[in-house]
């Protein structure tokens, strides 16, 4: 018998569309849960105005539910514990968010920074609490940190991305590779640079640190800190065998002037790469 393929291809949906709605299952408005989009947060102190951190909704439909939320700094007490009034201003006017039937699915805390003198980065935690009508979910807590913007090694010009260069110790000819110099999370005269070496097949590198010194014209840097692994080997920093190199700095130029290798720990003598010296322009703040 034949079967019109308008008619087959109706029956055979059906089935389909019936299987879907066996398999597939709905969200129930008891599993609704309310959470940040994100564990951390960044606002930079001179952002110029209020920053919005959102709460997200996540069930499916609107609902009549709300959540507390409180201001923690215990995790860094006397450290770098941002302060209200002095490196923030809270500008909800409740510490409850509500979320309406008919409304949106997203609120918002309000934070705006206050830009000061340098006293480094500062945190918070906000922690959602107490909630009406729906769960809290896995990201109920997000960290907000606080970026300074007047810290002395960026007004020294030594923070940023540079373009770094050099030439091959093992086969000649120059190389070129990108490296950020970043700031010290506690320390004022620290920096790391992310990648101090030029690139080599399968390695991937972990930053290295150096001490700037009172004027802001050299950077001292140890050999033997961990640069990361090629393969199964571990990478080590290594000034040619010196304990340490001074980096010198200059109107945005920073120079190495010794060998700089990216040395195997487990074969005494081998490199994964290097450079003769290293030369970085910065490109970038």
């Amino acid at each position: 018998m034949k079967i019109s393929k308008f008619i087959y291809a109706a029956v055979v949906g059906g089935v389909l569309a019936s299987c879907q709605s066996v398999d597939t299952p709905m969200f129930s408005d008891k599993d609704a849960f309310v959470a940040f989009d994100s564990k951390s947060t960044s606002i930079a102190e001179n952002a110029g105005s209020e920053v919005k951190i959102p709460v997200s909704l996540v069930a499916s439909k609107g609902l009549d539910v709300s959540v507390g939320f409180e201001i923690d700094t215990t995790a860094y007490a006397g450290k770098n514990a941002a302060k209200e009034g002095v490196n923030y201003r809270l500008k909800n006017t409740s510490n409850t968010l509500s979320f309406t039937a008919d409304g949106e699915m997203v609120a918002y805390i309000l934070i705006e920074p206050i830009d000061n003198d340098y006293n480094g980065d500062v945190c918070f935690d906000i922690k959602l609490s107490a909630p009406e009508g729906c769960n809290l979910g896995a990201n109920y807590t997000t960290t907000v940190t606080i970026s300074d913007d007047d810290h002395p090694l960026a007004a020294a010009g030594i923070l940023g991305k540079y373009n770094a260069s050099g030439a091959n110790p093992f086969e000649g000819g120059m190389q070129n590779w990108t490296c950020e110099v970043v700031k010290d999370a506690d320390y004022v005269d620290r920096v790391w640079f992310t990648q101090i070496v030029p690139a080599a097949n399968g390695a991937t590198y972990k930053s290295v640190m150096g001490t700037v010194s009172a004027d802001f014209r050299s950077i001292t840097i140890n050999a033997g800190q961990d640069l990361g692994t090629a393969g199964e080997y571990t990478l080590s920093l290594d000034f040619n065998g010196a304990s340490s190199a001074t980096a010198q700095v200059s109107n945005g130029t920073i120079s190495i002037n010794t060998y700089v290798f990216a040395a195997i720990v487990e074969q005494t003598g081998y490199a994964a790469s290097g450079a003769q010296t290293v030369t970085m322009k910065k490109v970038e703040e």
